[in-house]
């Protein structure tokens, strides 16, 4: 009798005898040589053709070189194989060169997302036609068209507008030059020539942390990741780096085997937090309290850098008593003092905006950081002392009672933060979404200025949210907007969906509601608004490579008002993600391995390409190929409807339609996207002498830095850290007092009470609403890209899914897996909940970006969401604060958003359709 395993060595030796030449019925048998021999595929044997089925597995015609980079900071080198004109597979390049000897290095870099990025390229999201839309916004009828009619619809609406209502009608958004510059400036061209406007991206997302504007002077300044190496103690604060920096993480793990300390701030036991030495679980929204209390430990036992204090910030720079004004001389708006401790005598302080002087070098001054007495019958006293003032409330028992962390921990954290050199904290949108945002970002700048971490390697406040600064810089901006920023419309996104849409913030600030500000903010010329004319609307919105909908605040109150009034809504995408279901018109854009493009990140200091691995699949074009045929195809209609040129009287500039595609393509000097990322290099001293067929041999560190752009040189063999031009060189900061600023004396700042960093709690919401909703960037997608994909899908529960903790659960009757509804005054959603034991009490979580349609019973993951702006936020007229795209202006958080829970019980309807998903997986499966 045989036994199991015998039968299923049978049943093997037959299925594959089958595959074998001369072993089918029509075929002479050749298996008399295994008749005697018991069948050991593994050993030798005479028939062995079947391999060549594995085999052809790593076989292929060609190897490309790509990248993997959708605004999540890590921009990786891949390698595309094909085989037979299909891409059959991809794997990280993993060829970076190294920094230095000591450094861990940069490979390999990548993720899961990346390594199933081929399901897009083949998978059924793919867009594959032009579609212009039949029934409503939504509702995904459509039919299909040709480019040529699809381009001509949008042509003729986009002069229609600028002629009967004008061009600041027509609205342009995408997001992140630095992921794909070439993409990004097809649109941004085409916008500056027909005189559209440019929405901003990075502040509307809330990525921008406004505190490095205020106190530095710069958008956002990082080390690049193998800088965390150097650091002897690193602070994980509002960024969970497992989750949403898996290609950098181990560089901070590898510090603590290198003698770093890691302490993971969170209101949630992540996946970060499992690597810390010291955890706290901080409550939500309370994280600015704990800084000030580190602050107030470190200036009470005097922890903190007496000589650099004095030098590169403005505390020793003395203040008016009465007024909270800076000392300065009459009528004289950039010039500023400190008190010589040495002699005695008030000087003017040199590297302001105002200083003849271009250097804060002190000259053998010692400027008192104590100073308080009468000068010229004013009461004037430093900074630091206003600073000491203003941190005396916050005690570590108090602040432990505010945060709910043990005073132990706090007193441990604090001693260790003003001890440990150099240390650093690592930063993201866990804190940087809350409305008080400025704030949070410049209690924590104060910490490592008062240490003076920052400009030295290992330590600094470094800022991961969104690939925000794109290296060759000064190329990017004269391909982008070529005849300069002064003649382009841009627009703070925030503040123009506000206006424009039905969203209205119910608070009060100092007794005034935010329509206040913002018509003092326009009327002062601090913060733009188109249409200039207030009795216009927008009319036309042209989305690419971004998803606006699916991500903006507030989008219940978006649909029902700015969408409804948009004439045309265009958008340009690889997928049907929830923008392009709800738009007029969608062209199919290429995937990442289809197009040529450069990309860079502030994670690390090389620049890599996109490549065209195959030619655009289907009907679809590039970006920069669907931007050329538009440009062409409005100079065509220009042409056939006689259109005269228009005056554009905010630039003087008479518009002659007739020439934009000669215009878009610099007089005939770019016939192809190759030669568009060529420009860009040549024209940028950190790409100086590189072409972009050169990046196909691979990664290429950046040779230098341009002074305007960057703070510190790019050095061979030391990790990039910013503003060693200021610590090192003495150059000014590019703040009004050319010193890091933690003193605002705007009117504003001083009228609201934020002249210097303080904690205000999270905005007070409808106390019937408990829970705080918590929507951070997670590990299964980056923004929307890959919420809809199976891979990813299959490891998590595959649909929206709310992080509960089981005492709330409890108390609400809640269990793992039920169906919840989430709920505010402002909209709902109906999903289910996952009971978490590491969730903080009283919030509720769900990773975000997940599309309208996936999953969700009712609602989408923003509906309860509304916008909100800072009035700080949109001033203007202040030296170094002033509004600029991407730089300054109000940001779209969204953390201080509270809900409440229920147990929901779908319709009958409801479940019918559910089963039909039920049943269509299924049969996937099968």
């Amino acid at each position: 009798m045989k036994s199991r395993r015998d039968i299923l060595k049978l049943a093997g030796a037959a299925a594959m005898a089958a595959s074998v030449p001369g072993c089918r019925k029509t075929e002479k048998p050749l298996l008399e040589s295994f008749s005697t021999a018991t069948l050991d595929p593994l050993h030798s044997y005479p028939y062995r053709s079947w391999e060549d089925l594995y085999r052809k597995q790593w076989t292929w015609d060609k190897v490309v070189r790509s990248t993997h980079s959708a605004n999540c900071t890590g921009s990786c080198s891949w390698r595309v194989y094909v085989r037979e004109g299909v891409m059959v597979r991809e794997e990280q390049a993993a060829d970076y060169p190294k920094i230095n000897a000591t450094l861990p290095d940069y490979n390999p870099r990548g993720c899961q997302k990346g390594a199933c990025f081929v399901e897009y390229v083949y998978g059924p999201q793919r867009l594959k036609s032009p579609l212009i839309r039949v029934g409503a916004r939504g509702e995904g009828k459509w039919r299909k068209a040709s480019w040529d009619e699809a381009l001509t619809l949008i042509a003729d609406k986009l002069l229609d507008n600028i002629y009967n209502y004008g061009p600041d009608t027509n609205a342009f958004f995408s997001v992140i030059p630095a992921m794909s510059p070439v993409s990004f400036c097809a649109g941004s061209r085409l916008a500056h020539y027909i005189g559209g406007v440019f929405c901003s991206f990075y502040d509307w997302y809330c990525d921008l942390p406004p505190g490095e504007p205020l106190t530095w002077g710069v958008q956002t300044e990082a080390c690049e990741t193998a800088d965390w190496f150097n650091s002897r103690y690193i602070v994980l604060w509002g960024s969970n780096i497992s989750q949403t920096r898996i290609p950098d993480a181990h560089f901070a793990y590898e510090a603590r085997y290198n003698g770093a300390k890691l302490v993971c701030i969170s209101p949630d036991f992540n996946s970060s937090a499992v690597h810390a030495d010291l955890f706290l679980q901080i409550n939500p929204g309370t994280d600015a309290a704990l800084a000030l209390a580190v602050a107030k430990h470190i200036i009470d036992s005097k922890l903190y850098d007496e000589p650099y204090i004095k030098e590169q910030t403005d505390l020793p720079l003395l203040v008016v008593k009465e007024t909270g004004r800076f000392l300065r001389p009459e009528g004289v708006a950039d010039v500023f003092y400190y008190r010589d401790a040495k002699s005695g005598q008030v000087k003017e302080a040199p590297g302001s905006m105002g200083s003849k002087t271009k250097s804060i070098s002190l000259g053998g001054d010692d400027p008192d950081l104590h100073a308080r007495f009468t000068h010229n019958g004013k009461e004037v006293v430093t900074v630091f002392e206003l600073l000491k003032e203003k941190l005396a409330p916050y005690t570590i028992e108090a602040v432990a009672a505010q945060t709910g962390l043990a005073e132990n921990d706090i007193r441990l954290f604090a001693q260790e933060f003003g001890t440990r050199r150099p240390a650093m904290i690592i930063h993201g949108a866990g804190t940087n979404h809350w409305f008080h945002n400025d704030l949070i970002n410049r209690a924590f700048i104060l910490l490592v200025a008062l240490t003076g971490n920052v400009g030295r390697n290992g330590g600094g406040f470094n800022h991961y949210v969104g690939q925000e600064r794109i290296w060759p810089e000064r190329g990017f901006r004269a391909y982008a907007f070529p005849e300069g920023p002064k003649k382009q419309r841009f627009q703070n996104t925030t503040l123009w969906t506000y206006v424009h849409s039905s969203n209205k913030d119910p608070h009060l600030y100092n007794g005034k509601p935010i329509e206040h500000y913002i018509e003092e903010s326009i009327k002062n010329g601090w913060m733009p608004l188109y249409p200039k004319n207030r009795k216009q609307k927008p009319r036309a919105m042209i989305i690419w490579r971004a998803n606006y909908l699916n991500q903006a605040k507030g989008n219940e109150y978006i649909l029902n008002s700015l969408w409804k009034d948009l004439d045309l809504i265009v958008d340009i995408n690889f997928r049907m993600d929830t923008t392009a279901l709800h738009s007029d018109v969608v062209l199919p854009a290429a995937t990442y391995y289809e197009k040529i493009d450069l990309n860079t990140t502030d994670c690390h200091s090389y620049i890599h390409p996109f490549s065209k691995v195959l030619d655009p699949l289907y009907d679809s074009k590039t970006d920069w190929e669907i931007f050329k045929e538009l440009s062409a195809k409005i100079s065509q209609r220009a042409t056939e409807r006689d259109l005269k040129p228009y005056r554009d009287e905010q630039f003087g500039w008479e518009r002659d339609f007739t020439r934009t595609y000669f215009q878009w393509s610099g007089q005939g000097k770019f016939k192809s996207d190759e030669d568009a990322a060529n420009f860009i290099l040549a024209n940028s001293p950190e790409t100086k002498g590189m072409q972009y067929g050169m990046l196909q041999q691979g990664p290429r560190r950046f040779v230098a830095t341009d002074e305007e752009a960057w703070t510190s040189d790019i050095k061979p063999g030391q990790a990039y850290t910013p503003f060693q031009h200021q610590v090192e060189r003495k150059k000014p900061w590019r703040t009004l007092t050319g010193r890091q600023q933690f003193y605002i004396d705007h009117p504003w700042f001083l009228e609201l009470g934020e002249q210097l960093p303080i904690y205000r709690q999270p905005l007070a919401e409808s106390a019937k609403y408990p829970f705080f909703w918590n929507t951070p960037h997670g590990r299964w997608s980056i923004h929307s890209t890959w919420r809809d994909s199976r891979y990813q899908l299959r490891l998590q529960r595959g649909i929206p899914i709310v992080y509960m903790h089981p005492d709330d659960a409890k108390e609400r009757g809640i269990r793992d897996n039920d169906w919840v509804k989430v709920f505010n005054d402002h909209g709902h959603l109906v999903t289910k909940v996952q009971i978490l034991p590491g969730e903080k009490r009283r919030r509720l979580t769900m990773y975000h970006g997940w599309e309208r349609y996936l999953g969700f019973l009712q609602g989408g993951w923003q509906a309860p969401t509304y916008v909100k702006i800072k009035p700080t936020q949109l001033v203007g007229g202040y030296g170094h604060v002033n509004f600029r795209l991407n730089y300054w202006g109000p940001t779209g958080n969204n953390r201080d958003i509270r809900v409440d829970i229920a147990k929901y019980t779908p319709t009958a309807a409801e479940m019918k359709v559910i089963l039909r998903s039920r049943d269509r997986k299924g049969a996937e499966k099968a």
